[in-house]
């Protein structure tokens, strides 16, 4: 975003300016700070520190409770840093929840929420933008967004659920913006143990990534999700022979998974923590069992809806 539609939205009600300027401030300014963040029952604090140079993001998260752990990124490589300096590097950051959304276009966004500039308030220090966006139906969460009013940045967001429950909440206890992080912020102890997660369970690796004996098509999705190409790489026909598509209203998202269940061993039911739901459901064809399971940021009855309209096809992948 320009330095003059940046001073525009300043000013704007429109949650279509301060959504851009928050994902522009998301990725491009330098800021530190702690976050505390509750998930149902559970809370935690983290330290988080964010830089942009030289068209470079990279970001470090430090948790400050329970054992000692670390997430650092750059761009899309990750380290996690776990307890006895033992490091997972990972390829890809699958964006979750609304700190990482993708707001860029709010058009398909406005079918399935209600999205409005709810007011200016005082949160830290800082004079934030307070942003509403309201689910139109039950198969889906609604949001509350405060966004420092010069930036953009977000600095709070509450997740609820369809009777105005409170599932999951981020916020910014204390914050820098503007702040100069040196390199050494995020360098990565060379002495660690580097652990490669493909190899964990050695051949049975190549297993799973093995084509499924069946296509497999998903006969319902809410109004407004679809097929997120950004996130996976992968074209969207149907029916699917892979085990693996996710999907996205532009906001929530969730997973789906197709394997045979003799490989996972999942039982069928339903669970969830804070926002986070999941449910499985074994579906046989011919000899074969497979255990469907949806896993994301949805309401159980989104995700069991999804599971139970799935259609596993007696047939070969094309």
């Amino acid at each position: 975003m320009s330095f003059v539609a940046t001073c525009l939205a300043m000013n704007s009600d429109d949650p279509a300016d301060w959504l851009a300027m928050m994902v522009e401030a998301r990725k491009t300014q330098n800021y530190e700070g702690t976050i505390v963040y509750s998930r149902g029952q559970d809370m935690s604090s983290m330290r988080l520190l964010h830089r942009y140079k030289n068209g470079i993001e990279q970001e470090r998260l430090v948790a400050l409770d329970g054992e000692p752990r670390e997430i650092i990124r750059k761009d899309d490589h990750v380290i996690c840093i776990f307890p006895g300096n033992k490091q997972v590097r990972l390829e890809q950051s699958l964006p979750v929840g609304p700190l990482n959304s993708d707001f860029s276009d709010i058009v398909p966004l406005k079918e399935a929420y209600s999205i409005h500039v709810a007011g200016i308030e005082r949160l830290s220090g800082y004079e934030v933008v307070k942003v509403a966006i309201i689910a139109k139906d039950q198969f889906r969460y609604s949001y509350l967004l405060w966004l420092e009013k010069q930036t953009g940045l977000l600095m709070k967001s509450i997740l609820t659920g369809a009777q105005g429950e409170v599932l999951e909440h981020f916020q910014f206890t204390d914050l820098r913006l503007g702040s100069t992080i040196p390199d050494e912020a995020f360098a990565v102890d060379a002495g660690g143990v580097l652990l490669d997660h493909s190899d964990d369970a050695g051949n049975a690796a190549m297993n799973v990534t093995a084509p499924l004996s069946h296509r497999w098509q998903l006969k319902w999705l809410p109004d407004g999700f679809k097929h997120a190409d950004y996130v996976t790489g992968r074209d969207s026909v149907l029916p699917e022979s892979s085990r693996t598509q996710v999907y996205s209203d532009g906001l929530a998202m969730f997973s789906v998974f197709v394997e045979p269940q003799s490989a996972t061993g999942i039982p069928e039911g339903a669970s969830r923590m804070g926002a986070t739901s999941a449910y499985t459901r074994h579906k046989k064809v011919a000899d074969t069992v497979y255990a469907v399971t949806v896993v994301g940021e949805v309401p159980v009855q989104t995700a069991k809806k999804v599971a139970n309209q799935l259609r596993i096809l007696d047939g070969m992948p094309q």
